[in-house]
């Protein structure tokens, strides 16, 4: 999402608790003509306690990365330093999944629990990456998931390599998710369904909700 920003003509900062995923970024960016490395800045930060000395039109947090908050504190400190980060009237988007509590033979046309269905990516130089995730365990308390990543990646001469890490996913519901923006001083502009920005609805596969502060 950065590369794509930064080429578009905005100016951007990433952030990433994980120097070595910055890294690759910054190897990207090495590639790319001086006006849009200018564009953008990466730092190595904590998304409930950063400061960075200025605020932003827009903060956003893409693919699902407020899961990765696994207590209340932690998505209100969250919410706190966006608030802090954003212009009057600037723009919090949070992507997140909708999910579906209901039992999966309750729709008779989904996996089991601890299935997984499998996703194929082509990738670079001729390589392909088939992926999924399994629900391996799930925290009622919590409201966690504890997943299991599976990549297999096939050189272009078919040699295969598969790789695999377990994460813990937190779900927050549209109602809750609602709740704590205005706990944290916002309030809801817009609610989708998908980046295609369709209505938010019951068989929405995406929860994409766009707020500001409350006092703008």
């Amino acid at each position: 999402m950065l590369l794509p920003l930064a080429r578009a003509g905005i100016e951007i900062t990433g952030l990433d608790l994980s120097a070595q995923m910055l890294e690759r970024c910054r190897a990207k960016l090495q590639s790319e003509p001086s006006e849009v490395r200018d564009r953008a800045r990466l730092l190595v930060a904590d998304m409930t306690s950063f400061d960075l000395g200025r605020r932003f039109a827009a903060i956003i947090c893409p693919f699902a990365g407020f899961q990765q908050l696994r207590t209340v504190e932690q998505q209100l400190a969250c919410l706190d330093r966006c608030r802090a980060h954003l212009l009057p009237h600037g723009r919090l988007v949070l992507d997140l999944p909708n999910p579906d509590p209901a039992p999966a033979e309750y729709a008779r046309d989904e996996p089991g629990d601890g299935e997984a269905a499998a996703e194929l990516v082509e990738w670079t130089e001729g390589r392909r990456i088939r992926w999924w995730m399994t629900v391996i365990g799930y925290d009622r308390l919590q409201q966690c998931n504890e997943c299991e990543l599976t990549y297999e990646v096939s050189q272009a001469d078919g040699a295969p390599r598969r790789l695999t890490e377990t994460i813990s996913l937190r779900y927050t519901f549209r109602y809750e998710l609602e709740h704590l923006l205005v706990r944290a001083g916002f309030r809801v502009v817009a609610l989708y369904g998908d980046y295609d920005r369709s209505p938010f609805g019951d068989g929405s596969p995406a929860m994409i909700v766009v707020a500001e502060p409350s006092g703008a």
